[in-house]
């Protein structure tokens, strides 16, 4: 057939049956999606043929495959094809330039000239439309489109909805596989206490060595994807054993020691490739080179590569990282151990590969260090986050007292700080108290209790004076808790050392960070605190019934964008929140009235569990037109 003449019946037929035909052998969706193009344009008899495709997010729309050009991306509704996708209407055009909607710009950018066009929507299974496919200027006698070019180019525009749809759906399914293998392997290592990015960081060194070693780049990514999975059989292992601050016995040892083989019978049956490599990641990475490791002692390259790589990724990030038993080992000690190990524990070729790539192995460890100031900062990308690490008005399941992280170092207040920093308490090296109440001081006994011999400086803890006094005579007192002011640490320091905070005095936390007092009404002298950082500040009331102190400290200081401020009980118990200096919602939003400020955000906290549905309820009908946030344990508040 020349170019450019018309198709007759047989000649359309013979062009799907060659399409389809070769169609049929692929199974790769991107030549799938060209070679439907390419069907496109031929049956059209069109100079070229685009598959348009919706952008997840539905603001743009982009080309999957366009003859002539590279790939273009435009906003969503814009041009001819996005007026089509939009409408979910047919369109043809005889003269692009004389359509109103017609994108010029693409022209000028390709150096094409665009007369006659067709455009057909695509839909998925639920009529949502996923693109469009578009014809482009028609050859021959007749140079424009018309309605057998539209039934034409439908066949073409199914079997590309058809095949999009299937790609997406097989996308779906592997990211969903890699995310549930990620996120097993993250538990595994949560319940052991470890931290929070040791799978990110094994699995990028095990792509790397993988790489070195000389594993294709697709076999390394699947190394990479499965070596999250290496201690899976921890979820079978008692927290008594696994979380043990000391040396096991031999009986616990033997327990430890089965997680290996649990977490291989764990996935071993499944016939995906992902999971079959981390069944063998689970069984062999406690193996060793020279046969002493287990479960089976094997020995040399009778251990799977997979196996290998991992156990040295999963040590030498293990070395590197604090754990419930012991403290980060430094850069120099791990290296020689490595060497040590070289030909003993680990295969003698990837210890030399680990050297050879050591850079970029280091950069790995620090993009994903564990540090909760990057982790705020990376996943939310603001500088002004308070953590609230306890939300509540007492302890319940799954509810820890007041509690909040100002920075890695400085909390307001010890409800609920084991359960959330665990470990990472040993960071926090002064705790500011609010009152003395039980479930405002509580964890402070149990952070030094846990992790004592962890902890290399003295712990602060600051409140004003009847509060330090409170704590010297009915807490740590040697009767309901050792004085731990009398007891020292292993460098002769004392485990705890109080000072006392002045009322509206500004107290230095950093180079850009204050804390001051102001006074709050409650059934013991207490305060709540404005935390400063730059030119924003945060405002926490803690345990209050009146707010005046709350309004005095918002009139004179404007920095103040947000504040925290407790409910306690139901309306129901107004008797009860009088006399235990506690707010109920009425009681809350009565005072709020006088605030004349309108650029505050109002958090909430300290509500009683067993009431929380009931407060949260009232809080609803009680607000009025105040925006209210309900804070819960491990939420971020933005003060910016």
């Amino acid at each position: 057939m020349e170019k450019g003449s018309s198709l007759g019946a047989n000649e359309i037929l013979e062009l799907i049956f060659i399409y389809l035909t070769e169609i049929s052998s692929l199974r790769n969706y991107d030549e799938t999606i060209k070679l439907l193009a390419n069907m496109g344009r031929a049956l059209t008899n069109a100079d070229r043929c685009s598959i348009w495709l919706v952008s997840d997010d539905k603001k743009t729309i982009w080309t999957k495959v366009a003859h002539g050009v590279e790939r273009l991306t435009i906003p969503m509704g814009s041009g001819i094809v996005g007026s089509a996708i939009e409408s979910g209407q047919k369109v043809i055009i005889e003269d692009a330039y004389k359509d109103d909607r017609f994108n010029t710009a693409i022209d000028m950018q390709t150096q094409y000239r665009t007369k006659s066009m067709l455009v057909i929507p695509m839909y998925d299974n639920d009529s949502n439309i996923i693109g469009a496919i578009q014809a482009i200027n028609r050859r021959g006698e007749q140079d424009f489109f018309d309605k057998r070019d539209i039934d034409r180019l439908l066949l073409a525009s199914t079997y590309a909805a058809e095949t999009i749809i299937a790609a997406k759906l097989e996308e779906e399914i592997t990211q969903t596989q890699r995310e549930v293998v990620f996120t097993m392997g993250a538990i595994g290592e949560s319940r052991s206490k470890e931290t929070g990015n040791h799978v990110k960081r094994v699995a990028e060194y095990s792509k790397v060595l993988a790489l070195a070693y000389g594993l294709d780049s697709k076999e390394a990514e699947l190394l990479r994807q499965a070596s999250p999975m290496h201690d899976i059989g921890k979820v079978a292992i008692p927290d008594n054993i696994l979380n043990k601050p000391g040396r096991f016995n031999d009986q616990e040892r033997a327990i430890m020691n089965r997680h290996a083989e649990l977490g291989y019978q764990m996935i071993k049956s499944s016939s995906r490739p992902l999971l079959q490599a981390a069944a063998i990641v689970a069984y062999e990475h406690h193996e060793k080179w020279d046969g002493t490791g287990y479960p089976r002692s094997l020995a040399g390259e009778e251990i799977h590569i997979y196996g290998r790589i991992t156990a040295l990724a999963d040590v030498f990030d293990a070395l590197g990282s604090d754990r419930v038993y012991k403290k980060a080992w430094d850069d120099q000690q791990i290296f020689q151990l490595l060497r040590k190990e070289r030909g003993k524990h680990f295969d003698p070729e990837l210890i030399d590969l680990f050297f050879d790539n050591l850079e970029t192995i280091l950069e790995i460890r620090d993009t994903f260090k564990d540090s909760y100031l990057k982790d705020v900062n990376e996943d939310y990308s603001k500088e002004y986050m308070i953590k609230v690490l306890g939300a509540y008005g007492t302890k319940a399941k799954d509810c820890g007292a007041t509690s909040f992280l100002l920075n890695k170092n400085t909390v307001i207040d010890a409800g609920n700080l084991i359960n959330t920093l665990d470990v990472d308490s040993v960071d926090v090296e002064t705790i500011w108290l609010t009152h003395s109440h039980l479930d405002h001081i509580v964890d402070i006994a149990y952070i030094i209790d846990n992790f004592i011999h962890l902890r290399s400086k003295s712990l602060k803890i600051v409140g004003l004076s009847e509060t330090i006094a409170t704590l010297k005579k009915h807490f740590f007192n040697d009767a309901i808790w050792p004085d731990f002011s009398k007891i020292h640490l292993s460098n002769g320091l004392p485990v705890i050392v109080y000072e006392e905070c002045s009322l509206q005095k500004e107290y230095k936390l950093s180079n850009n960070e204050t804390l001051r007092a102001f006074q709050t009404d409650h059934t013991v002298v207490s305060c709540g605190y404005v935390y400063t950082k730059n030119d924003n500040a945060i405002l926490i009331t803690s345990d209050t019934l009146s707010l005046d102190g709350m309004f005095n400290e918002l009139q004179k200081d404007k920095k103040i964008k947000s504040i925290v401020v407790e409910c306690s009980f139901p309306n129901r118990y107004k008797n009860l929140a009088l006399e235990s200096k506690h707010l109920t919602p009425k009681l809350l939003f009565e005072q709020l009235k006088k605030l004349k400020r309108e650029n505050i955000r109002l958090y909430i906290n300290h509500i009683k569990p067993m009431y929380k549905e009931e407060i949260v309820s009232e809080i609803e009908q009680n607000r009025g037109e105040f925006t209210v946030k309900i804070l819960k344990d491990e939420d971020f508040i933005d003060f910016f």
